[in-house]
C-alpha cells in the first residue's frame, strides 16, 4: 500500500535534485565562445583544496514531518537561533545564533532532539572559473 505523503515527498526530493543536477551540468558544459563543444578540465596537482567553507553563526535545521509549528519554534528558542528564513513548507530552516557559540555546539544541541531530522552548517558554495 502505498503512503501516499512519502510518496510525493520522495518525487519532489527526486525533481529537486534533478533540476540541480541538470543545472550544474549544464553550467559546466557550455563554452562561453561555442556552446557545442566542451573542454575538458585538468586538475592541477599544485592546487590547494581547502575544505568546504560555511557561513559564521547560521546553521540549516530539517524537522521531521508532523512536528508542530509550536515544537519547531519551542526547539530553535531553546537552542537561541533566530530564524532567517522558513523553506520547505515549514519543516527546513535558515537560522542564525544569538550568542557566541560555535557552530557545532548549536548542531550538537539540535540534533539531540529527536524531532530534528538533521542540522547541517551554511555552506559556501563557489562556481569556479
Amino acid at each position: 500500500m502505498w503512503h501516499f505523503p512519502n510518496f510525493f515527498h520522495r518525487v519532489a526530493q527526486l525533481v529537486t535534485i534533478t533540476m540541480y543536477v541538470s543545472v550544474v551540468w549544464l553550467s559546466t558544459s557550455c563554452n562561453a565562445a561555442d556552446h557545442s563543444v566542451t573542454t575538458p578540465h585538468t586538475i592541477d596537482p599544485s592546487a590547494k583544496f581547502s575544505p568546504p567553507q560555511f557561513t559564521p553563526n547560521e546553521v540549516l535545521v530539517k524537522f521531521k514531518a508532523g512536528v508542530s509549528p509550536e515544537r519547531i519554534a519551542s526547539i530553535l528558542n531553546d537552542a537561541r537561533a533566530d530564524v532567517i528564513t522558513e523553506l520547505q513548507q515549514g519543516r527546513l530552516y535558515h537560522v542564525r545564533m544569538l550568542g557566541d557559540r560555535s557552530v557545532e555546539s548549536v548542531i550538537t544541541r539540535l540534533t539531540s532532539y529527536g524531532e530534528v531530522e538533521y542540522a547541517e552548517p551554511n555552506y559556501r558554495h563557489e562556481m569556479q572559473k
